[in-house]
């Protein structure tokens, strides 16, 4: 997902896979769901995301949509079985919308801020700046504001999406030197040092994860991305101790297929659900209409097939007991690569039955 701000973006619309009233929009690498009709592509809109804390004029325009106790979070919402992760609010609220720049963040401007849920003392540690080649970051993006960057009848993997916090390690077997990180620390350029009290070292030193890495690499920037559990309430996969489910391994900075990792980290993946072509389906969308004039112009989108958008349902796979619900799947081409955008093509499909508290650890 993209970095938190409030912008003036433009609109992209896709459509509703389960609602004619309905379109998707992309913003930024946002998607939002609004009334058909109501904005067309290209429209400039100013994009409030969700874990954003509102005052004034704008969260009284909003109350009733506003979680948390104070009523003023902007929370992800669920219409018509899509997500929609964010508001847009009308030019009223924002008196300056003329003078904003495309992709600037105006929050201070319209006074809002970025919630941040407490971090547990397990997931806290010491903090420094890090400096080593090729390490990156992992996001995944809602499938179907993607879903037209995807190319018909290519080989895509599908893997259970692990409701964990996402957990990165990186080991420099050139000079030794070995950085962990969170999802969070990691976009601020910062490392947590080593502890036998913090989660994410926890698990890299009881799943023995540098050692698999010198033993299967001989030199490189190796940077394995996985899920820490348990850590999210609920959500514990039958594990008591610390460990990680993995679902990317890089060579300086290049993913290696699934099934070309070294079996030692690949016997750690997260659970493949499909692996195979995917058929997608067209469908006709009408972006102009004149009766009159006999104009009609329309366009192809694509939307996903019911069979690959069914598999974020039922119960987890990593315990093997299907202990709870399955948060949902996160599909991607066999051999990484990005959208028109950059956007890298990690493609999430959640669990209907899967509720969002906005409490989530990243």
């Amino acid at each position: 997902m993209s970095n938190w701000k409030v912008s003036k973006e433009k609109i992209e619309l896709f459509v509703h896979p389960n609602a004619d009233a309905l379109e998707l929009g992309k913003v930024g690498a946002y998607q939002v769901v609004v009334q058909k009709g109501l904005y067309k592509t290209g429209d400039e809109i100013v994009f409030v995301p969700e874990k954003s804390i509102l005052t004034g004029q704008i969260k009284s325009e909003y109350e009733n949509y506003l979680s948390g106790s104070d009523k003023n979070r902007v929370k992800a919402v669920r219409l018509r079985n899509e997500i929609s992760c964010g508001i847009i609010i009308p030019k009223h609220l924002a008196p300056n919308f003329d003078s904003y720049e495309i992709g600037v963040d105006v929050s201070n401007d319209l006074g809002i801020t970025k919630y941040e849920p407490p971090i547990p003392t397990q997931l806290a540690g010491q903090v420094k700046a890090f400096d080593m080649p090729f390490v990156g970051s992992h996001d995944c993006e809602h499938a179907n504001v993607y879903v037209n960057d995807l190319v018909q009848g290519e080989r895509v993997v599908v893997t259970e999406k692990v409701h964990g916090s996402q957990f990165i390690l990186a080991h420099d077997i050139d000079t030794n030197q070995t950085i962990v990180s969170s999802k969070g620390m990691l976009k601020q350029g910062l490392s947590i040092e080593e502890s036998d009290t913090n989660t994410y070292w926890m698990a890299a030193k009881n799943d023995l994860i540098v050692e698999k890495i010198i033993s299967n690499f001989t030199s490189g920037v190796v940077q394995i991305f996985g899920e820490v559990i348990p850590v999210q309430g609920g959500y514990s996969y039958g594990q008591s101790k610390p460990t990680a489910r993995l679902f990317d391994v890089r060579l300086n900075g290049v993913s290696i297929p699934y099934d070309k990792v070294p079996k030692e980290l690949l016997d750690m993946w997260t659970p493949v659900i499909y692996d195979g072509v995917i058929e997608l389906i067209e469908k006709e969308v009408v972006i102009y209409e004149d009766v009159e004039l006999g104009i009609r112009k329309t366009r192809i989108d694509y939307i996903l097939p019911k069979e690959i958008v069914d598999l974020c349902k039922g119960n987890e796979l990593v315990s093997g007991k299907e202990v709870h619900i399955r948060e949902g799947v996160v599909l991607r081409p066999y051999i990484d690569r990005s959208a028109k955008d950059r956007t890298k093509l990690r493609l999430k499909i959640i669990n209907p039955k899967y509720k969002e508290t906005g409490e989530e650890i990243n």
